[in-house]
């Protein structure tokens, strides 16, 4: 080993094990970032507005007002068929483009100098993304009851709306742990459109966006309440139509438990990332 590897070493050893002050510092100014930034954000409370009145509509059609809702109970209408589609596409319009501004960082060449930094990159990327979704979460969801309201006319429980947001809160973080594997995936396939098109589809599909599981076929059922997807989306969701203490911490339990292993997943490939950059040289 060499004078200069030897001091090299030295140095990074030295380094200040990064605190958390610096990650909510990063998200700090994301979030004011994002405050500035407000034509994206204004873009997606519209299209929330759009999806919202168009869903009503289609419920109401489909059910007639005061209709019971199959596979849901005699108290559910189209009403609530509107505040479970206001949760669930609340959580999905909250997401920043995470797995985007990585694979841009690894295309780019940009990642290794992040990774020179005191700071883990997963965890400042992360760090800058949670402040985005923070002013998401605020604007989208103020935005999001007001329409719904608008739209159906109708409030949900207080306790029901309250263990959706905060359940919903939960998942938002889980999902973005999601989107951080994928876009780590971009130091070895370069472009992850594909994964992440196949990630939202299921997403979509199992995690029971636009219809709760509950109608679903007992069969596709089954199998989407055993895999993350439920957890992501139906569960914040089903808590808007029939609020349970029980079930909140259910759903909550099975969100840290998926979220570990994604967070997991998120610092393995980080892992693996910087080995691959040093074998190329950087």
């Amino acid at each position: 080993m060499t004078v200069e590897s030897l001091a090299l070493a030295k140095r990074r050893a030295a380094r200040p094990v990064p605190s958390l002050a610096k990650y909510l510092g990063v998200a700090v100014l994301s979030a004011r970032q994002r405050l500035e930034e407000r034509a994206a954000l204004y873009g997606r409370v519209l299209f929330y507005f759009v999806v919202l009145l168009i869903f009503t509509r289609l419920w109401e059609a489909v059910l007639g007002s005061g209709t019971p809702a199959a596979g849901v109970g005699p108290q559910q209408n189209a009403a609530s068929y509107v505040w479970y589609l206001a949760i669930t596409e609340w959580i999905m319009l909250s997401q920043p483009t995470l797995h985007l501004d990585i694979e841009a960082d690894v295309r780019n060449g940009d990642v290794a100098y992040h990774l020179a930094r005191p700071m883990s990159y997963a965890g400042a990327k992360l760090a800058e993304a949670l402040g985005d979704m923070a002013v998401r979460w605020v604007v989208l969801g103020v935005s999001g009851v007001l329409f719904a309201r608008l739209s159906c006319g109708q409030w949900p429980s207080a306790a029901g709306l309250g263990l959706a947001g905060l359940v919903g809160c939960l998942s938002s973080v889980v999902l973005l742990l999601s989107y951080a594997a994928i876009g780590l995936c971009a130091f070895w396939i370069h472009d992850c459109t594909s994964v992440y098109l196949i990630w939202q589809k299921l997403c979509f599909a199992l995690g029971g966006l636009m219809v709760p599981l509950s109608i679903y076929p007992g069969w596709l059922r089954q199998i989407a309440l055993h895999s993350p997807f439920a957890a992501l989306l139906y569960g914040p969701g089903q808590l808007v139509m029939a609020p349970d203490w029980s079930l909140a911490l259910g759903w909550a339990s099975a969100l840290l438990a998926w979220g570990t292993s994604f967070l997991l997943v998120v610092l393995w490939l980080e892992h693996r990332g910087r080995k691959t950059l040093t074998l190329h040289g950087g």
